[in-house]
């Protein structure tokens, strides 16, 4: 564990589900343009689950690689955006963070303790009506993840098939 043992309170308290919120889809996976799962393991944060690294595997159905896609609630506030939402955070890109490890999994609203509201770190431009998504943070215009081996990498946005990610 990243960051010591997990305090099963402190990361209830940080990862709560917002049952109020619009979702595109519930519980699907996000695939990577050569047909691996967005993955993560909630045992590899620090003790409140937070950043936890977001991983791509060859997909097995298990809970890990299960994702909401929320285009409204109390941590969203952009229109044409979407939260990735697992059961335990949203994805978040922080450029500031060292190549290979500015995509992790933390608290949505972008408070470790839970309590935040928005953070345009964790919004992703979101296309309607589409299962086929680049994965764009709207904290960082011209910027798409990309599958980078087995974790989510950062490269400007060119279309090219690693910046490919398909819901569902």
């Amino acid at each position: 564990r990243a960051g010591g043992v997990l305090n099963p309170e402190a990361a209830a308290e940080a990862n709560q589900r917002d049952d109020t919120a619009t979702r595109a889809f519930s519980s699907t996976t996000i695939k990577s343009g050569d047909g691996r799962c967005l993955f993560i393991d909630p045992t590899a944060g620090d003790f409140r689950q937070n950043l936890i690294p977001v991983q791509l595997q060859t997909c097995s159905g298990v809970a890990g690689e299960k994702w909401d896609i929320i285009t409204k609630g109390k941590h969203i506030d952009q229109e044409g955006a979407m939260l990735v939402v697992s059961t335990v955070g949203c994805l978040n890109f922080d450029p500031r963070r060292a190549a290979g490890d500015q995509v992790v999994l933390f608290s949505c609203g972008g408070r470790a303790d839970g309590e935040g509201k928005v953070t345009d770190s964790q919004e992703f431009a979101f296309r309607a009506g589409g299962t086929a998504q680049q994965l764009s943070p709207v904290s960082d215009t011209g910027t798409c993840l990309v599958s980078d081996g087995a974790k989510l990498g950062s490269a400007s946005c060119n279309g090219d098939g690693n910046q490919s990610f398909t819901i569902g």
